[in-house]
């Protein structure tokens, strides 16, 4: 029988959702959850990564048993066993061709500015950042939507093989008081691709840079250029969908 699990979690204190031996992840606790559980070593396929410190109000992930249990107690069980920033707020039976990963269609994701006063409750929820310029960001957003290759946004690091041409449907800005919340959806995304793409948007935010920077970026595929990385606890995935 194959689940689907939805869960939130708070990233901060962890190196990210990939397991990485015995380093802390999301990934580890939740195999430790289910060895406690279970006494089995259940292996859980996610619908992507998230780097250090970012969080997730609802990360997927597909896992299979060979007996089947019911969802509310598989619910239960892992909540029990998880630590308290790790939460698991659904399980569902699904189709075995159902895959966390490849069945997804879109992922929305989040990245959120404190740009009020410095305030040490919400440090390691959202950067601090004053001073920017709404206008010029909101207009330099647009530049990221549709279909481009976003290899200059990408880690240096990914797999040469790897596609990088993506497509983004949706781009915005929410304004607040003392907040702006970044909002971008698209098929899939890259590595440090949303948090590079963050650095520059700050930089034009700052008047340290123009919006013809990310249009350079597109046109020589240059990492280099996107070399601002900002920090992992803005950044949340929001939904994933299927």
């Amino acid at each position: 029988m194959r689940y689907k699990a939805t869960l939130s979690y708070d990233g901060y204190d962890y190196m990210g959702f990939q397991i990485q031996n015995d380093l802390p992840t999301i990934e580890l606790k939740i195999m430790e959850a289910f060895k406690k559980m279970l006494g089995l070593d259940i292996k859980i396929y996610p619908s992507g990564r998230t780097d250090r410190a970012v969080h997730a109000y609802n990360q997927v992930f597909h896992f299979d048993l060979e007996k089947p249990l019911p969802t509310s107690n598989l619910k239960r069980g892992l909540n029990t066993y998880l630590p308290q920033d790790i939460y698991i707020k659904n399980i569902e039976e699904v189709s075995d061709d159902f895959h966390a990963r490849f069945s997804a269609k879109s992922k929305e994701y989040h990245y959120i500015i404190n740009t009020g006063e410095y305030e040490p409750l919400m440090a390691r929820y959202m950067p601090n950042i004053t001073n920017l310029d709404y206008d010029k960001m909101n207009e330099a957003i647009k530049l990221y939507l549709g279909r481009h290759d976003f290899k200059g946004f990408a880690s240096s690091s990914i797999d040469e093989r790897k596609d990088t041409i993506k497509e983004i449907y949706d781009a915005k800005i929410i304004k607040s008081e003392n907040r702006l919340e970044f909002i971008f959806i698209g098929s899939a995304f890259l590595k440090y691709q949303i948090r590079k793409m963050m650095g520059i948007l700050v930089e034009i935010g700052r008047g340290k840079e123009t919006k013809e920077k990310i249009l350079k970026i597109f046109e020589t595929n240059d990492t280099k250029l996107s070399n601002k990385l900002l920090d992992g606890c803005g950044l949340y995935l929001y939904k994933v969908n299927y």
